[in-house]
């Protein structure tokens, strides 16, 4: 096994004298006969075989996959002995691969022949870029079998009550009925408006105990920084097909580095103030690079109250977007992430509550707001998200039962519905009902394991609340909101932005 760059050098002369080489590329989680006989008619085609599966950072085959890690991935199908090379792909799509190998024949199974039947577009660009190359997409005739459904049933990585919900949801929703609610977020003219954070992550080399104080003494090694807050809910919802607007503020000279400047490629337009000499919000954690658990957190920030004058110019852009719909036939949803930095004061605040046609607000508690950052501040929504002990800020009340105090807080704001997240019991959806005070609607948590749970909410908040202002089902939310909770927790914060293409996937993987 080794990189496709690699290969294709050592394949240099091979090609020279004129092989015909053939490309298979998938995740390949659970060899089956449909994998074998997709295989062996490749193989039949060319003069040699090259699979390439795609690592487990990128597979995106619903929480708790691949169920077995690359390595033994690549080395089950080296063993084939119609397999002549096999290389693994760090990328969501097999496209580096294909430029790197140029293969004569791209061959795919049966179930890709509909371009319409792949969520992430991704078999078109594939095709495009083998043809370049001066090759040809085939596709096989063998009998199709899913991986997922194979899993689902004999080899499952979801706790019994969690199959249990799943099952459950399967006789009421199919796939193509929750999936079909996705494909309604790109009707949805979004405005995302908070403050934007830059989330930094910072190796470090724990060296142990200073010699002469009780001091815990790390090297600083590499720094990665992804883009959160409010940046990241607006790529989440840009991402997910909504038409998108972000209104925040930052450090001017922070404009042009890689976390703001990624937005205009996703095609978010930005509306910001200029907050110098004040910071850009920075959080950066500090990671200890051989067991990856966090060490330390520093804030840079100046969380006061804007200067008069940006706060003024920053309430204007709120009132500028509210009447800037672009599209008259969207609907039109404001998503306030409310992180309690001295962004929002009440006239902002005012302005969004009296302006917003949907309002779904989330105001978080955090260690640097300590508790004084509440829903409290808002007069209206008509959608929050907020966890348990959020919930019990609000009420000031610790000792209460979540569905006692929720819909005290719907009744309050008149808000139609809250989604509460509850950890590792999952999250529950409080809808109103006049007749019967309010439905919860359950779902539990769908990942086997979390990574970092850093930024999980703020994809959470922006696909529910999009459902929720087009009105879909209380289920489909709640499970949606399950599966992006799943989808995030598994990698280091914000490093990847929710996509239609991956969250359909997602569904459809855990619904077969």
């Amino acid at each position: 096994m080794t990189d496709a760059a690699k290969l294709a050098e050592s394949l240099r002369a091979t090609r020279a004298a004129g092989t015909r080489i053939a490309l298979c590329h998938g995740v390949f989680d659970l060899l089956h006969p449909g994998h074998l006989r997709h295989l062996a008619r490749a193989r039949e085609l060319a003069d040699l075989l090259i699979v390439s599966i795609t690592a487990d950072a990128f597979v995106t085959k619903g929480p708790g996959r691949p169920a077995f890690a690359e390595d033994l991935r690549a080395e089950s199908l080296a063993a084939l002995r119609v397999v002549d090379h096999v290389v693994i792909t760090r990328d969501a799509t097999a496209l580096p691969t294909i430029d790197a190998l140029a293969p004569d024949l791209y061959v795919k199974g049966s179930d890709y022949l509909d371009p319409q039947s792949d969520p992430t577009g991704n078999i078109a660009r594939e095709r495009a870029l083998v043809e370049r190359h001066g090759g040809q997409v085939v596709f096989t005739d063998e009998r199709v079998f899913s991986s997922s459904t194979l899993i689902n049933q004999f080899l499952p990585t979801l706790p019994p009550h969690a199959r249990e919900y799943i099952a459950s949801l399967k006789h009421r929703f199919s796939a193509d009925e929750v999936t079909s609610w996705l494909d309604k977020l790109a009707k949805v003219e979004v405005t995302v408006v908070g403050e934007s954070i830059i989330d930094a992550y910072t190796d470090c080399e724990v060296l142990g105990k200073a010699s002469k104080d009780p001091v815990l003494c790390l090297r600083r090694g590499q720094v990665t920084s992804h883009a959160g807050g409010a940046l990241a809910i607006a790529a989440h919802c840009r991402g997910l097909g909504a038409v998108t607007h972000l209104v925040t503020a930052f450090n001017a000279r922070d404009a042009r580095t890689h976390p703001i400047a990624q937005l205009a490629s996703l095609g978010v337009e930005l509306h910001w103030c200029d907050t110098d000499p004040r910071p850009t919000i920075r959080k950066e954690r500090l990671v200890d690079e051989r067991t990856q658990a966090r060490v330390m957190e520093l804030y840079e920030m100046d969380d006061s109250p804007l200067p008069p004058a940006v706060a003024d110019a920053f309430t204007a852009l709120l009132g500028h977007t509210a009447r800037d719909g672009r599209h008259a036939d969207a609907r039109q949803v404001t998503i306030v992430a409310d992180y309690g930095h001295g962004l929002l004061d009440d006239a902002a605040i005012e302005r969004l509550s009296s302006t917003s046609t949907f309002l779904a607000v989330n105001t978080q508690a955090n260690a640097g707001n300590r508790g004084l950052n509440s829903l409290s501040k808002y007069s209206r929504a008509d959608y929050v998200t907020l966890n348990g002990a959020e919930a019990r800020i609000e009420l000031r009340r610790r000792h209460v039962e979540l569905v006692d105090a929720v819909p005290e807080i719907l009744t309050r704001l008149g808000a139609g519905r809250a989604l509460v997240t509850v950890g590792a019991a999952g999250l529950d959806l409080y809808t109103s009902a006049a007749a019967a005070g309010s439905i919860v609607s359950h779902a539990p948590a769908l990942t086997p394991h979390v990574k970092d749970r850093v930024g999980a909410g703020d994809a959470v908040l922006a696909v529910t609340a999009m459902l929720a202002a087009l009105d879909a089902p209380p289920e489909i939310i709640a499970f949606c909101g399950a599966v992006v909770g799943a989808w995030a927790v598994g990698f280091t914060g914000n490093e990847q932005t929710l996509t239609h293409g991956v969250l359909s996937r997602h569904v459809a993987s855990l619904l077969k």
